[in-house]
């Protein structure tokens, strides 16, 4: 296959529209557009809809991993041997999709990013999921790893583990107040709760602990700053990383906060999932991953 037709195929997926990814690959659109037909034409089938955001087909997402693979290999390969397009262009960078839980990203990870700051021929595309479910977008190639729950690697990836983080439940102790009962217990169907997306299950899971049947009131909040800050307000309880919570709310000492005990806290391990195929960016990434992992909280 032409690699310059599989390069037109991952820009258009990731760009969201011809157009755009024309205009990054400084060609026109029309000439843009025979690459993508010339592609189709190869495989036999329809690769993306013609739609904004552009999507991949059933065939497509089949395709998809194995041509962004191709892109990333032919780039390290021109970057390392020093061989350029065009006379006096700047080597090129080898762009590096990856997948990161929002908890991560905006706590420990953020090591990788100090680190990445100092490479010149890396350019790195995160994606904000969920842990349960990152390993979904490098199964239909969107990256080309993750921070994953699954411990069981994608075909052709590797999979090692990286460190547990360990959630705990937090409230204002007056929203907990306001749903007391005589007894002194807390209606646990009342208290609202604030979840960070419609795949966050850690405060469900509490909910499970303790046997509630119902469904509280539920806010929803995606943003890791916004969210610990809304349980800081007593919109709801929720459950907040270890490496995250608030002065004090650990002792027992803040002025508002608590940790609910009989919900307790939760513990997801996490790990890193690659490609197997191994290049040198690769393999720098994952060691600065692995490092910065190994002082997750």
């Amino acid at each position: 296959m032409n690699t310059d037709h599989l390069r037109a195929f991952v820009v258009a997926v990731d760009e969201g529209t011809f157009e755009a990814a024309a205009a990054l690959l400084q060609i026109s659109g029309s000439a843009f557009s025979q690459r993508i037909k010339a592609l189709e034409r190869e495989v036999g089938h329809v690769l993306v809809t013609r739609t904004v955001p552009v999507m991949t087909t059933e065939s497509g997402a089949e395709l998809l991993r194995i041509a962004r693979q191709t892109v990333t290999l032919e780039d390290e390969a021109r970057r390392s041997l020093g061989f350029h397009r065009i006379p006096g262009q700047a080597a090129p960078t080898v762009t590096l999709s990856v997948a990161v839980n929002a908890d991560s990203l905006a706590s420990w990870f953020l090591r990788v990013l100090q680190e990445a700051a100092t490479w010149d021929d890396v350019e790195l595309h995160l994606y904000a999921e969920d842990q349960e479910h990152t390993h979904e977008l490098l199964r239909n190639g969107t990256v080309a790893a993750a921070v994953a729950e699954n411990p069981t690697p994608v075909s052709g990836c590797r999979s090692t583990v990286l460190g547990t983080m360990r959630y705990w439940p937090v409230a204002s102790t007056e929203l907990l107040d306001r749903h007391r009962g005589a007894d002194g217990s807390v209606d646990w169907e009342r208290v609202p709760l604030v979840e960070f997306g419609i795949r966050d299950s850690l405060q469900r899971a509490g909910l499970g602990r303790l046997g509630v049947a119902g469904t509280p009131t539920t806010h929803m909040v995606p943003s890791v700053e916004a969210y610990n800050a809304a349980v800081g307000f007593g919109l709801g309880w929720g459950m907040i990383p270890e490496g995250m919570m608030p002065a004090g709310v650990m002792e027992g000492a803040h002025r508002d906060l608590a940790i609910v005990g009989e919900i307790g806290p939760q513990e997801t391990t996490l790990h890193w999932q690659h490609w197997s195929s191994t290049i040198a960016v690769m393999d720098r990434l994952t060691q600065a991953v692995r490092r910065a992992g190994a002082r997750m909280r």
